[in-house]
């Protein structure tokens, strides 16, 4: 082995907030036995928002950190490589090795550069907005959440086996234009981002709780079955 990496914030965790002693601690493990550390920070600004620990906080006890900035920050497309020079001009050829060159890529960066200057300190509303999703499972029969604990904006929950499959009711949720993943048989994700306003979410809210409703009734409208992962 010669590589730790870690995630943060963790999407299959259902958006958590990876505990900050916990990181240090891996990180200085790693370190200390001749590891080189990695932080998929393609949520990372969702963890500096809930945590209120900055983004150099995190990333300092890592060798290399990735960045996405069309998620959470919101901008159309764009992620980014930190790291040492010589590590980053290492990685420059290997992506030219692959094809991922890019010609005329300002109007991308562009983009990633508005989202870090303008959508950093919004984030904080996707994560309310998360709340109320999660409120609504944790109140609707045959649905519950995978954790309790909702830290930023990702909530994931099951589907009770006897009500319907999540591919399914993800189907029927999106025939009324309430679109989720199904992450496996059971289990649905939502995210909330800056796409999406806060009386869209509590829109989102009505129709889940409605649908799953039905589905326990056995009154829900055939749909295709929805996305899955």
């Amino acid at each position: 082995s010669k590589l730790v990496c870690l995630e943060n914030t963790h999407n299959r965790g259902g958006g958590c907030v990876q505990p900050y002693d916990n990181v240090e601690d891996i990180c200085n493990w790693a370190h200390e036995n001749g590891l080189k550390t990695h932080l998929d920070g393609a949520r990372l600004f969702n963890a500096v928002a809930a945590s209120g620990i900055s983004a150099a906080t995190w990333a300092q006890h890592f060798d290399t950190v990735s960045i996405c900035f069309s998620k959470g920050l919101g901008a159309p497309v764009g992620s980014a490589l930190v790291g040492p020079a010589d590590m980053i001009a290492q990685a420059r050829r290997h992506r030219k090795a692959f094809g991922g060159g890019m010609r005329q890529a300002g109007v991308i960066a562009a983009g990633a550069l508005y989202a870090m200057q303008n959508n950093r300190e919004r984030m904080t509303i996707d994560h309310e907005n998360a709340q109320l999703i999660a409120e609504v499972v944790r109140n609707t029969d045959g649905i519950r959440l995978l954790d309790d604990q909702v830290d930023t904006n990702i909530v994931i929950f099951l589907v009770d086996d006897d009500v319907t499959t999540a591919a399914t009711l993800a189907g029927a949720l999106g025939q009324k234009n309430v679109h989720c993943l199904a992450l496996g048989p059971q289990r649905i994700r939502m995210v909330t981002h800056l796409d999406v306003s806060t009386e869209q979410v509590e829109h989102a809210c009505s129709v889940l709780s409605e649908t799953v409703a039905e589905f326990i009734a056995g009154v829900a409208t055939d749909a295709p079955a929805g996305a899955q992962y």
